[in-house]
This record gives structure tokens, C-alpha cells and sequence, in this order.
């Protein structure tokens, strides 16, 4: 009776156990874009809300720089906790910005309402809206302004960001 009861447990208790999505923090906004006004818009929203929020695991990594005279950095790719990687490409002239966000399998309902709360907090006065799958967040006139996909892949959930013209 004993072992049966054993085997039990040990059947069931994987299907409790499993790890639940993770969860992004809920973005400030008010603190996110006094921030931005303060750096007058020269860093990325969501570089900024992930050094407030979570702990850097790493240097700028793999980083590129400009060929002209500051030749100050224009793309990198940095680790933060939770197995979180965040990589910025910005390297070609008027090319806008290109961000990737790399994370844990996340919860698609808080994760569209991060997507909405980060759009809010560098909002340009353009209207976004999302695709009827809710995967992707841009200009409803698919503009100028910041575009969002959210990509689902075995082990991780990815954000792919542009802002640009």
C-alpha cells in the first residue's frame, strides 16, 4: 500500500510542480519617463526599465561602435537575472533602434500589458494597437513609430522591438 501510494505521489506531483510562467515586473511609468525626459530621450525605455528592475549578471557584451568621431557604443548585448538578455543594435545612420528581449517562457496576458506599459512610457502621440493574435503592437497606420512582436520558441519567450521611421 505504502509503494502504491509512493508512485502515486511521484506521478502526480510533476504535474503540480511544473514552474509557472515567469513574470515581468509591472513598468513605472511615471518614473520611466521622467527618466527618459532627464537623459532627453538618448536611452532605450527598455534598457533603462530592466537596470531599475533587475540585477546586470554581465558587462555590455559583444559591443559594436560608431565609425565616427565619439565612436561611442552602438550595439551590445547584456545579461540580467532571471536568464534575461537584452541586446541593442542602433549602428546605422537614421536606422531608428533595434532591441531584443530575450526571457523565460512568460505569461502572454502580463507580457502584452509590459508591451503597453513600456509603449506608454516613451510614448510619441502616434495610436498603436495590436494584431487580432495580440503577438504584435505597432502604429495603426504602420508608420513611423515603435513596432513590438512577441515569439514564442521552446524555452523562451522573445521580444523584438523597432522604433524608427
Amino acid at each position: 500500500m505504502k509503494s502504491r501510494f509512493a508512485i502515486l505521489i511521484f506521478l502526480i506531483l510533476p504535474i503540480f510542480g511544473n514552474a509557472q510562467d515567469f513574470e515581468l515586473k509591472k513598468p513605472n511609468v511615471e518614473e520611466l519617463n521622467a527618466e527618459l525626459k532627464k537623459t532627453n530621450y538618448t536611452q532605450d525605455v527598455t534598457y533603462l526599465y530592466l537596470n531599475r528592475n533587475y540585477k546586470a549578471e554581465s558587462e555590455k557584451l559583444e559591443a559594436k561602435k560608431y565609425d565616427y568621431p565619439d565612436y561611442s557604443i552602438c550595439a551590445f548585448k547584456q545579461k540580467f537575472e532571471n536568464g534575461i538578455v537584452y541586446s541593442e543594435e542602433q549602428c546605422t545612420e537614421a536606422g531608428g533602434i533595434t532591441t531584443k528581449l530575450t526571457l523565460p517562457k512568460t505569461d502572454k496576458k502580463s507580457l502584452i500589458q509590459w508591451v503597453e506599459l513600456i509603449f506608454k512610457s516613451s510614448s510619441m502621440g502616434i495610436e498603436h494597437g495590436w494584431n487580432s493574435e495580440k503577438t504584435k503592437f505597432g502604429p495603426t497606420d504602420d508608420g513611423a513609430g515603435c513596432y513590438f512582436e512577441i515569439k514564442e520558441t521552446e524555452n523562451n519567450t522573445e521580444i523584438d522591438m523597432y522604433c524608427g521611421c
